[in-house]
């Protein structure tokens, strides 16, 4: 259901209210103080921006920045270093679920 939003004119109030559609009826008085003068105002809405506009929004500097950092950290906060120590399901050397194993 959508929600709209109406504005009073004399106490200056807002109030919001769902409506099932557009053509359903419409608040006609304020909740506040009970004035016929209302008018429907715009909502706030947001959006969510696409990978290649979060991309174009970065830093041109940032890659250089990560890989600096990187390349300072210590070898085992690197994510590389722990996929390179894991071994597959099939060269286990114990068959059945590997977790929580006492």
């Amino acid at each position: 259901m959508p929600m709209y939003e109406y504005r009073c004119g004399e106490c200056g109030g807002a109030t919001s209210a769902y409506l099932r559609s557009y053509s359903s009826p419409q608040p006609t008085s304020c909740r506040h103080c009970g004035s016929g003068e209302i008018a429907r105002v715009m909502s706030t809405f947001a959006y969510h921006k696409s990978e290649a506009d979060k991309m174009a929004q970065l830093d041109p500097r940032y890659g250089k920045m990560v890989d600096d950092a990187m390349s300072k950290a210590p070898p085992d906060t690197y994510p590389d270093h722990y996929l390179n120590k894991m071994a597959p399901f099939s060269a286990a050397k114990e068959k059945g679920d590997p977790y929580f194993k006492e």
